[in-house]
């Protein structure tokens, strides 16, 4: 079942329909859907040869040979040999002068670990038919980091993609897709845990409760999604040191220097690198204070997806194991507690953040918003920092919401005691909101700020 991405899709298929060369480039973690996307568009497809070829981790000489068979059968040859992605390349150019002919490489990013020139022998030949060709190529990668590179000034390839599409996880909406027939409270929970990569959501059993679901599918031993853990570090040697990274993060220590401190504390000077590579393979995003970009000291990490977030804050502790056996216990002893006072009202703040960015887009919020994020304030009077996790800016200023996953609704007492709280940090929001699980009290002027409920967020 082929859910959403229908921006993508159209693009690819307006691709494939021109009579022109055009040149496309897809990158996104694995699991994270690029192959079901790639085989969705192609349904439909007439009068058009296609070859389709997915690369793997081995020698240069062994994808070129798996490629030239592919080709081979395609055109049902026997005659030639190709010994070089140059051939290689000649070959297709030269048919696709007559012929419409679809190239699809997957996971071209092997190749690229392999050997960089790949990319400049493409770049040679897209100049030498750009005029004439009626080849369209899809390029498509896992590892995020190698595939940007593409697009850099730097790269022989910069500037010959004239269709980038970046595959991200499902946002909160998207991923309610796949259980849309639960509450809206559950539906939150299972994007806090599950995430939004397609195919970990596509398990989902739907007859199942959320706990259930999260029970069977994520805590148990060998589960199967647990495995789905290391299919997304197969783009790297290191995951023993990137797993304590993102273990860090996972259990609050989001601060750039908090993490390197205590990396550097166990003796790991490779701290930086660490960090680097995960954002390269999209694992973790940087994060910067809306109101100070510049200020490094003020950068943290989140989690690109909530799945791992979820896996490494209760799960990675490899003495827990055997402890799962019993995903019941496992869950009431070491997860219940902080899964309901802690992590999902965190996670609720960063769907806010996502619910407004959907409703902004929609043109559903006046004025426009022109950011959304976290804002930073230094208390000179307490002698501490604080933080306003969901704030956001429009031409006006900056508004800042309080959300709460409670059972109790808001009302003016809450309301009241951010007001002062504002006041008394002397910080310049010109506005108020309020998000709450469960609605709001009629003891206040509700003209007065933005307020919405969980009900808005699943609203069309």
């Amino acid at each position: 079942m082929f859910i959403g991405r229908q921006k993508e899709l159209t693009e690819l298929i307006n691709a494939y329909s021109s009579d022109k060369f055009e040149s496309i480039l897809i990158y996104g973690i694995r699991r994270v859907g690029k192959t079901e996307l790639i085989n969705s568009s192609l349904k439909g497809v007439k009068d058009c040869i296609i070859i389709k070829f997915e690369a793997v981790r081995g020698t240069l000489e062994l994808n070129i040979k798996r490629l030239s068979k592919r080709i081979k059968d395609v055109f049902n040859i026997n005659y030639l040999d190709f010994h070089s992605f140059e051939g290689i390349f000649e070959f297709i150019f030269e048919q696709s002068l007559t012929k419409k002919i679809i190239l699809i490489i997957d996971e071209f990013s092997f190749l690229l670990e392999r050997d960089f020139t790949v990319e400049s022998i493409l770049a040679v030949f897209i100049d030498k038919y750009i005029n004439d060709s009626k080849l369209k190529i899809v390029i498509s990668g896992s590892y995020v980091g190698l595939m940007i590179k593409l697009l850099e000034h730097s790269s022989h390839c910069y500037g010959r993609f004239n269709h980038i599409i970046p595959v991200r996880p499902f946002n909160y909406y998207e991923s309610s897709l796949f259980y849309k027939n639960y509450s809206d409270e559950d539906k939150i929970i299972m994007y806090s845990t599950f995430g939004g990569l397609p195919f970990f959501n596509s398990l989902i059993n739907n007859n199942l409760t959320a706990l259930d679901n999260i029970k069977n599918l994520i805590i148990s031993k060998n589960s199967i999604l647990e495995f789905g853990v290391n299919s997304i570090y197969s783009e790297t040697k290191n995951l023993p040191l990137l797993s304590e990274t993102i273990s860090l993060i996972a259990k609050g220590k989001t601060k750039k220097s908090d993490i390197i401190s205590t990396l550097k504390s166990k003796g790991n000077n490779r701290n930086e690198y660490l960090l680097e590579k995960l954002e390269d393979m999209d694992i973790v995003k940087r994060i910067t204070p809306i109101n100070d970009k510049s200020n490094n000291r003020k950068t943290f990490f989140v989690f690109e997806d909530n799945f791992l977030s979820f896996y490494y804050r209760y799960l990675y502790d490899p003495s827990y194991i055997e402890l799962r056996e019993n995903p019941n216990q496992f869950f009431e002893a070491f997860i219940k507690e902080d899964f309901y006072s802690s992590y999902i009202p965190k996670k609720f703040e960063e769907i806010t953040k996502s619910f407004l960015h959907r409703k902004n887009i929609k043109g559903e919020i006046s004025p426009i918003i022109t950011e959304i994020g976290t804002y930073f304030y230094n208390d000179a009077k307490n002698k501490t920092n604080r933080e306003f996790d969901c704030v956001t800016k429009d031409k006006n200023g900056y508004i800042s919401y309080e959300c709460k996953f409670t059972k109790d609704k808001i009302g003016k007492k809450v309301i009241t005691e951010e007001e002062e709280q504002i006041k008394n940090l002397d910080i310049n929001f010109y506005k108020l909101g309020f998000v709450s699980k469960n609605g709001f009290k009629n003891d206040f002027d509700k003209e007065k700020y933005n307020l919405f409920t969980l009900k808005d967020f699943y609203k069309d």
